[in-house]
């Protein structure tokens, strides 16, 4: 398989950075009041006189408001677009395809919701289920194949071939092949950014699915289950896990891990055949409902190892996602052979700095507005320490050879954006309509760190 030179490993951060930024600016332009008023509200009205035109007029009023006008699916879409290393004018004529692309299944969207006023059933499956999912797939397959037309563009003519995840021209030199053909690392960064992205703006869809909280009721059931096979009192009651240890609710939130999407583009960018990558979407429930059990079980673990389980139930993606992190540094840096003992060191340099200095830091980090105060599964009571003891472990892991000067600065601008988002999160605590999920504040506790890292690493010349 081919691997990453110095030059692709920055492009692949460049885009990731720059898709944050489009992402952030796009949806901050769009939120903004002029925007709303003078573009967004015209353009959803004129897109329900085109839907009541061509589907006819809706059997009950329906408000056609700003919620309707597609615009965070235009602002996800117009993000990933923008922020792909192609020639700006294939970057524009994508924006402009998706545009055109999101408006035109807005308004089918807003002519058969109309049609359907009616019916209460039909309109809500196809409002809060349908609908979405269907905005979600055309987006994704809009971008990945732009995405590829705008590598085959770049491609010179006389040496064109496919640039698909796993073709190759086998007549072309090593040089050239790795100079045209996606890189690995690259196709990763791309696939993990649009699927995560995809993934948030899907959270409606899950979160309120009653088939996802069918799946956390069968988790319940099979990790009471797994602790009555092993002699511990248990016992599940629809989606609610019963112990000696106290009681434990599965709700959707709990088994929809950022860790999916994350998973879904390792499979997508490394599986190198079509028979690889179906066996292992495929195997992406059963993956993650096992996953879901172990978590549960935690709560078996006794009091002198974990004296209040559900810290550790409620962190367990968490803590698992910062360990894949490390060891998938280690391996990048060192290769297969070495990474598992790189990748053991630093999870113990950093679990001995949460374990030991944790508290101590954060008390320090938090004291210029103290903790927000509506914190139950305490994800941002672990943020800062969990935040330093990944920096460690991804340093001492992969990135020891870049040297100290560069170790401090990048830990001088964790603690600062730590400081930072402490006090936006309290600020927010004040404000209802401002309330931050907990599934956002355990996100940036991993992403956190690997940006400043990156960050960091490629202001030197890449190290081997």
């Amino acid at each position: 398989m081919l691997t990453d030179t110095g030059r692709g490993r920055t492009d692949a951060v460049k885009f990731a950075l720059r898709c944050v930024a489009w992402s952030l600016g796009l949806f901050g332009l769009l939120r903004s009041s002029w925007i709303q008023s003078h573009l967004l509200l015209p353009m959803t009205q004129a897109q329900a006189d085109i839907a009541t035109g061509a589907f006819g007029a809706s059997s009950l009023p329906v408000e056609v408001t700003l919620a309707c006008s597609g615009a965070d699916a235009l602002a996800l879409c117009l993000a990933s677009v923008l922020a792909y290393p192609a020639i700006w004018r294939m970057r524009l004529a994508g924006s402009a395809g998706g545009l055109a692309l999101i408006l035109s299944l807005n308004t089918l969207r807003i002519g058969t919701l109309g049609r359907v006023a009616a019916s209460p059933s039909w309109f809500s499956a196809l409002h809060v289920y349908v609908w979405p999912a269907v905005l979600m797939l055309a987006i994704a397959g809009y971008v990945f194949a732009w995405m590829r037309l705008a590598d085959s563009r770049e491609a010179p003519a006389d040496n064109a071939f496919a640039v698909g995840c796993f073709s190759t021209n086998r007549s072309l030199s090593p040089i050239a092949t790795a100079r045209l053909a996606p890189q690995p690392t690259r196709r990763f960064v791309v696939f993990t950014a649009a699927f995560l992205l995809l993934f948030a703006a899907a959270s409606p869809l899950y979160l309120e699915s009653t088939a996802v909280l069918a799946v956390a009721g069968f988790i319940a059931r099979a990790a009471a289950a797994t602790l009555g096979a092993v002699g511990i009192s248990a016992h599940a009651t629809a989606n609610v896990l019963s112990t000696p240890r106290g009681s434990f609710l599965v709700t959707q939130e709990c088994i929809s891990t950022p860790l999916i999407p994350v998973y879904l583009a390792g499979i997508c960018a490394y599986a190198a055949t079509w028979r690889r990558l179906v066996l292992g979407v495929l195997a992406t429930a059963p993956l993650f409902i096992a996953l879901g059990i172990l978590r549960l079980l935690v709560v078996a673990l006794p009091d002198a190892v974990m004296p209040s389980p559900i810290f550790l139930v409620h962190a367990f993606y968490q803590l698992l996602l910062g360990a894949v992190v490390v060891f998938l540094a280690a391996r990048w840096r060192h290769g297969g052979r070495a990474a598992p003992r790189h990748a053991l060191a630093g999870v113990i340099v950093g679990v001995l700095f949460i374990y030991l200095l944790g508290p101590f830091y954060t008390r320090v980090v938090a004291s210029p507005a103290g903790l927000p105060p509506d914190d139950p599964q305490g994800a941002i009571a672990l943020l800062p320490a969990f935040q330093i003891g990944l920096y460690l472990a991804l340093w001492v892991a992969a990135f020891a050879a870049v040297g100290w000067r560069r170790f401090v600065a990048g830990l001088v601008m964790l603690e600062l954006t730590q400081t930072a988002a402490l006090l936006a999160l309290h600020a927010f605590a004040n404000h209802p309509g401002l309330a931050t999920h907990v599934r956002d504040v355990r996100g940036w506790a991993v992403a956190g760190p690997l940006l400043i890292v990156a960050a960091v690493v490629n202001v030197a010349r890449p190290r081997r």
